[in-house]
């Protein structure tokens, strides 16, 4: 069973973690209408994935900081005790992995979504965390 405390926290980074999921969504929209690659349209994606790599870190430090053997048993725990889905916290995110995240990576990346999101990743995401 996880603490109250625990369950806080976790909820707190899922919170987080599908937040930047929808900051990422709308900022690969954005880019899919712009039809433009430029600072302006990838600097916004490039947050929206450092912010979720971020809070997915945090989610797997809890995690491991936690009474919960592993990610999975978490994630369990969390949905039948709180009804908390973290599975934007487990998603494998391209260009900035985290250690734990074992779950696809469902985001439409066709086009110039896809195009956007791997200049974003390859490109900007280095130099926001420098």
């Amino acid at each position: 069973m996880l603490s109250d405390d625990t369950i806080a926290t976790l909820e707190q980074h899922a919170a987080a973690c599908d937040a930047a999921r929808a900051a990422l969504e709308d900022a690969l929209d954005t880019a899919e209408q712009s039809g433009a690659l430029d600072d302006d349209t990838l600097r916004p994606v490039a947050a929206a994935l450092k912010e979720w790599r971020d809070a997915q870190q945090g989610f797997m430090d809890a995690v491991a900081a936690s009474e919960a053997p592993d990610v999975p048993m978490a994630a369990l725990l969390l949905k039948q005790t709180a009804d908390v889905d973290v599975s934007n916290a487990r998603r494998g995110l391209p260009g900035a992995s985290v250690d734990n995240a074992d779950q696809p990576f469902d985001i439409d990346m066709t086009g110039m979504r896809g195009q956007a999101l791997t200049t974003a990743a390859m490109d900007v995401l280095p130099t926001l965390d420098a």
